[in-house]
């Protein structure tokens, strides 16, 4: 839920200066107080786990709620793991529908504990929609290889598109419906406990239409093929891929020191309209510092994703990487800027509240550029904003915050981490 745009010119870099001097202020003594004794760090990594694995069974809020609200609270906006049976899921649809809640069932005990699976069933009352399979075998799945196969529906009426490039205008928002159903296989292995390598492979179909967000112009009322390629232009794609990544966090659901840093390259093949083809490479590095004995943390991400199109086609418009909104640049719209690449940087400093909140101050950064070499660190669009991120057993499940820019403030309410890990392997145009 937006509040409408309050136009404003705010100087970069006194925001940035601004930031900074807030993370001196909030800590005088940075980096100090890490020691931690081992009995600490031994519990910390149980309460982890079970946070992973088995969140029901260590919440207090349990005892007091109901069971399978507060399981579906973790499983829907965390791991899609727990306990066997019936689950609430709250979230994980594109931004922009609505609020998301659905159920889903969830069994990992068929054929002696050979094979799983888990289905969901979503929707807002936007009429947005996702259906989706996941095909997992936990005799393969161990801490260091997994092998699963995802099959999804998605059908989102609103997602909105200003046009192409940096450049473009805030009054040019329209909206279109994009349609997914793919089919989607994973692979990967662990070696040495932190460098990751895997393949993956999809068959995705795609489809586009007029857009039903009230007061807003549908984008073929406005764009056409040359603006929008793709617009209107129902396709499938062949996507074979690789990706890489180093991982030494202390936890995956709610990390408070260590790093990630990833790599991804894909192909896709436009197997029917041979126009659309193109390659895709994402970057990304979270660090996480801490200190005060880890009751406050410097979280810092670096994002870049890269599109190059095949010889002879173009890039369609829903493919391009999009900059703004929840996870990204979030003083500004959803899906403010699209264009062939995209940089997003973000600072974010959160500090121990109580036993179920941290509380967050951020800045962000970001572009867009349809040249690689225009992809820099000048004049990127910044926001900056608080926030609160609310967990149980540390594991992040739900966050509010208000961001400001240059267009305007925007006030989110999100059943996810802003920096929560990207599946490898997964497909999201």
């Amino acid at each position: 839920m937006n509040q409408a745009p309050i136009k404003k010119q705010l100087p970069k870099m006194t925001l940035l200066l601004g930031f900074f001097a807030l993370l001196f202020l909030s800590g005088s003594h940075l980096l100090m107080g890490q020691v931690q004794s081992r009995a600490q760090e031994i519990q910390s990594a149980r309460a982890d786990k079970m946070a992973h694995l088995w969140p029901e069974r260590e919440s207090p809020l349990v005892q007091q709620v109901n069971t399978l609200v507060e399981r579906g609270l973790l499983e829907g906006a965390q791991t899609g793991q727990g306990a066997n049976g019936w689950q609430v899921v709250l979230g994980g649809m594109r931004s922009g529908q609505g609020m998301t809640v659905g159920l889903g069932y969830r069994r990992s005990d068929l054929f002696n504990d050979k094979l799983g699976f888990r289905t969901t069933f979503r929707g807002t009352i936007k009429l947005a929609s996702l259906v989706d399979f996941q095909l997992f075998f936990p005799r393969l799945q161990t801490e260091n290889a997994f092998f699963n196969l995802h099959a999804a529906y998605e059908n989102s009426p609103q997602i909105d598109f200003y046009g192409k490039g940096p450049d473009s205008s805030e009054d040019d928002r329209t909206s279109y419906r994009l349609e997914t159903a793919h089919l989607t296989v994973n692979a990967g292995y662990r070696l040495f406990g932190f460098l990751g390598l895997g393949i993956t492979g999809s068959m995705v179909n795609v489809h586009t239409g007029p857009g039903k967000r009230g007061g807003v112009p549908s984008t073929d009322e406005i764009f056409d093929q040359d603006s929008a390629p793709g617009l209107g232009e129902d396709t499938y794609y062949a996507a074979l891929g690789g990706f890489m990544f180093i991982d030494y966090l202390d936890s995956q659901t709610g990390p408070r020191s260590g790093g990630l840093y990833g790599f991804r390259a894909r192909q896709f093949t436009d197997m029917d309209l041979e126009k659309f083809s193109f390659r895709q490479i994402d970057f990304e590095a979270q660090q996480y510092i801490p200190y005060f004995n880890k009751t406050r943390v410097i979280a810092l991400r670096a994002m870049a994703t890269l599109t190059f199109e095949n010889s002879g086609n173009t890039i369609p418009f829903y493919a391009q990487p999009k900059v703004g909104g929840n996870n990204s640049l979030r003083g500004f719209q959803r899906y403010r800027f699209y264009d062939k690449h995209a940089l997003v940087l973000t600072a974010e400093h959160r500090w121990h509240a109580f036993s179920g909140l941290d509380m967050a101050m951020f800045v962000d950064a970001g572009k867009v550029a349809s040249r690689r070499a225009d992809l820099d660190f000048t004049d990127l669009e910044v926001s900056y904003g608080f926030g609160f991120r609310f967990k149980l057993n540390e594991a992040y499940f739900m966050r509010i915050d208000l961001a400001g820019g240059q267009e305007g403030f925007r006030f989110m309410w999100t059943f996810s981490d802003v920096f929560k890990l990207r599946e490898q392997g997964s497909l999201q145009f």
